[in-house]
């Protein structure tokens, strides 16, 4: 596969973006999504936000959700987190691919992501095109669309636990993205927490 020349100034800011994520927990639910009813903590699981490419390889970047049994219909369910339904990828990949494929052929877009360092197949991009998801803001940047949910994270960094909104909250909900993409947003700022393991081995 032939290559795409990325300024490394972009692969750099987009792959610390993606990196800042690894090793978050996600546990805010407050009430059951299918019946309404009180919830009560389960277990968390890991689930992978994406895999990129470093120096040593390739990395998976994960982060942790919580699940909770509803004590009224008794069925599991996930804390919000950054995924749409019924994906295996983060909102800002799955954002990122969306933008690239709207404006590229698969072939293409999956150079524009190898140039990234972010791994992603032309299986995966086709899928996405086959679904409807909703078209994310962007910014363009040296020709690439960079999502504007990556450049947040970016300029977060996932500030831990401090409780304020992030900036820019406001437009991504006022732009009628679904609650999985409004919790991301709202984690960013204070909903989340860095995993206990992560701060142990600081």
């Amino acid at each position: 596969m032939r290559t795409v020349q990325i300024p490394s100034m972009l692969r750099d800011l987009v792959s610390s973006a993606i990196i800042s994520v690894d090793g978050i927990t996600f546990t805010n639910l407050d009430a059951c999504p299918y019946c309404g009813g009180p919830v009560k903590g389960h277990d968390i699981r890991r689930k992978r936000f994406a895999t990129v490419r470093d120096n040593s390889g390739k990395k998976t970047v994960y982060v942790f959700v919580k699940r909770y049994h509803c004590e009224q219909c008794g069925r599991l369910c996930y804390a919000e987190s950054p995924f749409y339904p019924d994906t295996r990828l983060g909102i800002p990949i799955v954002d990122l691919c969306n933008a690239l494929i709207e404006k590229h052929p698969y072939h293409h877009a999956a150079r524009i992501l190898a140039a990234l360092e972010i791994v992603v197949d032309r299986g995966t991009l086709r899928n996405y095109a086959q679904r409807s998801f909703p078209l994310p803001d962007v910014i363009e940047m040296y020709g690439v669309p960079i999502p504007i949910s990556i450049l947040n994270m970016n300029e977060q960094s996932f500030r831990g636990n401090e409780s304020s909104t992030i900036p820019g909250a406001e437009h991504f909900i006022a732009s009628g993205l679904p609650p999985a993409a409004r919790a991301f947003l709202h984690t960013m700022g204070g909903g989340s927490k860095r995993n206990q393991r992560n701060k142990q081995e600081k």
